[in-house]
């Protein structure tokens, strides 16, 4: 799993200026920990593991006092609820579908609140990753999507994943490679957006 750190930031800095040397694209980070939230998935497993927890008070061959099943009870769903929320959630109780939507609507999102689609000639692409999910969505504007193939982004979507700094990384190369095949530098007006990574709370 990519560990959000300032490593991670220095590290994306750098290679984000370093594609921006080879194309006229304009590269957009942003690293979340998790897209959306997996609340429902989270209460639900809570109840399960406080239904369980109840059974087994009523069940095992020890006394429990009333009082105190009452308080721990409760207290099972609250634990549950937080063990769950959050990483557990989103990796281990959702669907790849829920995963994939969520995070595909995260990143439209992230493009229009940084505004990727504010270079002059719309060549603005954001890099979306979601740690808890696992995924990379890949966002471009209109303008690369006039010169880049399709296929093209399919096969450097495949490349970039966020299970490590490494791969992440090298993913990021190779979409570089792609900008810069399709897409080289460009003389005129030019829009420097920052390179660091946004990291998301």
């Amino acid at each position: 799993m990519l560990h959000i750190d300032p490593e991670i930031a220095e590290a994306v800095t750098a290679a984000v200026a370093q594609i921006e040397t080879r194309t006229d694209a304009e590269v957009v980070v942003v690293i979340a920990p998790r897209s959306g939230n997996y609340d429902d998935l989270a209460y639900a497993g809570a109840g399960v593991i406080s239904w369980i927890f109840l059974l087994a008070v009523l069940f095992l061959p020890i006394d429990v006092h009333p009082v105190a099943a009452a308080i721990e009870v409760p207290l099972a769903w609250v634990l549950g609820a937080w063990l769950l929320n959050g990483v557990y959630g989103a990796r281990y109780l959702s669907s790849a579908a829920r995963k994939r939507r969520q995070v595909v609507f995260s990143a439209a999102a992230e493009f229009q609140h940084e505004a990727v689609h504010g270079t002059p000639r719309r060549t603005g692409l954001l890099v979306y990753a979601s740690v808890a999910e696992g995924m990379v969505e890949l966002v471009p504007d209109v303008g690369l999507d006039a010169v880049i193939p399709r296929g093209a982004w399919t096969d450097a979507a495949k490349k970039i994943g966020c299970d490590d700094r490494e791969q992440f990384l090298a993913g990021l190369a190779a979409v570089g490679d792609v900008l810069a095949e399709h897409l080289p530098p460009f003389d005129g007006e030019r829009i420097d957006l920052p390179n660091a990574p946004r990291i998301r709370p």
